[in-house]
């Protein structure tokens, strides 16, 4: 997977992907909010209501229902947004950050602290990438280090396919998904991971019966940081294994809280290419999104009938 376009995008915690478009919703609302606010247009704040509007909350489909009538229980997901218009600015990242820290073990139910897997599932760095087999399925090319990849969709809907990359940190005693496995009970870990997205807005066609059958219309290539720079498993969705979700010790970065960590994120000739360097124990992880390391697109084929990746 290779950079989009030079401008960075900065995710200081959670954000929400949306047909390859960055959303971003300041709070969520009930129906009654939501009705006062299409009275009053001039409303600054977006409202969403997530009692009928479910498609585009990132919870249960029938909130409603699940929770017996009570209303819409929802999640925040802030950002924080940093643009560059130095030319090579999209190229090239480096940012110093210190995890957060648990309570004591020494005092766990301390009053008035909370566990980092409380608060939150992940802390990221996100931008967007470059993906020809994803949304919106209209081009089959993208400019290499180009802003010409910003295509305004008022203007026309010929946008490079798009992806959304996270690099994600886990906090202790949190599960990634879907193994269900914690990372470990007082470390951190991190993954990469790009998010693609298998429609044609224009059409309305989504992929094949087959690919939305075995990995989704959302699809995920997904590698822990290694210290070898190397996936465990296979990061592509169509080959992708439990093993793929699951951390190992042996293999993986691990971090403690409170350690510093600098994160650099730039281009090489074989895909983006995440360095985590732990200057607190000395330690060195990183993941390259190439095709030697098994990352891949899933074939955009509405009207094929097998689920294929492409080395990428």
């Amino acid at each position: 997977m290779k950079l989009l376009r030079s401008r960075l995008i900065v995710v200081a915690a959670l954000a929400t992907i949306i047909c390859g478009m960055l959303i971003s919703v300041t709070y969520y609302r009930g129906a009654s909010s939501a009705k006062a606010s299409a009275a009053n247009p001039s409303n600054k704040h977006m409202s969403l209501n997530c009692e009928t509007s479910s498609r585009l909350c990132s919870e249960v489909y029938d909130s409603y229902k699940v929770f017996h009538n009570y209303k819409y229980v929802g999640h925040d997901e802030p950002s924080a947004l940093y643009y560059s218009d130095v030319p090579g600015s999209g190229n090239r990242m480096q940012y110093e950050l210190r995890l957060p820290t648990d309570p004591s073990p020494t005092n766990p139910m301390q009053r008035g602290k909370s566990f980092n897997f409380q608060l939150q599932i992940a802390l990221w760095f996100g931008m967007a990438m470059c993906d020809t087999q994803s949304y919106p399925e209209l081009l089959s090319t993208c400019t290499p280090d180009s802003d010409k990849n910003i295509v305004d969709p008022a203007i026309s809907p010929n946008h490079p396919g798009t992806a959304f990359m996270e690099m994600q940190f886990y906090p202790p005693g949190w599960a990634p998904w879907p193994a269900g496995i914690s990372c470990d009970a007082t470390k951190w870990c991190a993954a990469l991971n790009i998010d693609s997205l298998g429609l044609n807005p224009v059409t309305g066609k989504a992929n094949n019966s087959t690919c939305l059958g075995t990995v989704g219309e959302e699809t995920v290539n997904f590698a822990f940081i290694t210290l070898s720079g190397k996936p465990h498993a296979p990061a592509n969705p169509v080959d992708a294994t439990v093993s793929t979700f699951t951390p190992n010790p042996k293999t993986d970065l691990f971090m403690n809280s409170g350690d510093e960590i600098i994160t650099t994120l730039h281009d090489t000739a074989n895909g983006l290419q995440i360095v985590l360097n732990d200057l607190t124990t000395g330690q060195t992880g990183s993941m390259t999104t190439s095709a030697a390391n098994t990352f891949g697109q899933v074939q955009y084929n509405p009207n094929g009938k097998t689920c294929n990746n492409i080395p990428y």
